[in-house]
C-alpha cells in the first residue's frame, strides 16, 4: 500500500488563509472573491482559477504567474495566524513512515507553499523526494497527473496507492488515476462533492480502520 496525501483540507485547514489571501489580492485589483466562487474552485490550481475565473480580461502568462505569486505570498504570511493542522494528521504520518509505508504529497499547490506548510508541521522529512505540486504537471486535478506523477516518483502501479483529497477534484482525480480514493470530509464541503469517493471518513482514526480493513 502506498498512501498520497493531499495537502489543504487533509493535513492542514487552510481554508480562511485561502480565502483571506485570495480576497485581499483580488481588493487590492478592485475586485471581488466571493466565497461563493472560493467553493467552487476549491482543490484547483491557481494558475487555472486566475486564468479562468479572474475578473480581468486579456491576461497573458506572466500576468497570470504574477497575479498567483501575489496570492500565494499573501497565503504564505497568514499561515501561523490563521492555518491549523487536521487533528491526529501529523500522527498519522509519522505512524505510517514508522512501519516502512511508502507515501507522497500530492497537492495543487504550488511547490513553495507545499514545502512551507510541510516543514511547519515538522513532517517535511517523511517525505524526500515524494512531493508533486500543482505547478509540476501538465494539467492540475481533476485530470489525475498530479497523482499518476506521485506513483511514478514512488515506483508504484496506481492500483497500489491509496489517495487520501477532501476535494471533489481531487477526488475525482484519484479515480481517473486508477487509484483507491478516499473522500476525507473537511470544512465547508458538502456530501455530494465525494460520491465519486470509494469511502469517505470524517477523521484519521476512521481512516486507520478503513486502512486496516482492506489493505
Amino acid at each position: 500500500m502506498v498512501l498520497i496525501f493531499d495537502m489543504d483540507g487533509v493535513l492542514i485547514n487552510s481554508n480562511a488563509a485561502h480565502l483571506a489571501s485570495w480576497q485581499k489580492i483580488a481588493q487590492e485589483d478592485g475586485l471581488e472573491f466571493s466565497p461563493e466562487l472560493f467553493w467552487r474552485t476549491f482543490g484547483m490550481t491557481s494558475e487555472f482559477i486566475v486564468a479562468n475565473y479572474w475578473q480581468k480580461s486579456g491576461l497573458n502568462e506572466r500576468e497570470i504567474h504574477e497575479v498567483v505569486d501575489r496570492k500565494e505570498t499573501a497565503f504564505r504570511e497568514m499561515i501561523e495566524s490563521r492555518v491549523e493542522p487536521i487533528e491526529g494528521a501529523v500522527e498519522f504520518v509519522r505512524d505510517m513512515a514508522d512501519k516502512g509505508c511508502k507515501m507522497a504529497v500530492g497537492s495543487s499547490a504550488p511547490r513553495v507553499n507545499v514545502e512551507f506548510a510541510l516543514e511547519w508541521l515538522k513532517i517535511r522529512d517523511y517525505f524526500g523526494e515524494m512531493v508533486v505540486a500543482g505547478n509540476e504537471v501538465g494539467e492540475g486535478k481533476p485530470a489525475p497527473d498530479i497523482f499518476l506523477k506521485c506513483a511514478a516518483k514512488l515506483g508504484a502501479a496506481p492500483e497500489t496507492c491509496v489517495v487520501i483529497d477532501d476535494s471533489r477534484s481531487g477526488v475525482l482525480a484519484g479515480r481517473r488515476a486508477g487509484m483507491f480514493t478516499v473522500g476525507f470530509f473537511s470544512e465547508g464541503h458538502r456530501e455530494e462533492e465525494y460520491e465519486e469517493a470509494n469511502v469517505v471518513v470524517t477523521s484519521y482514526a476512521e481512516l486507520r480502520e478503513v486502512l486496516k480493513e482492506r489493505f
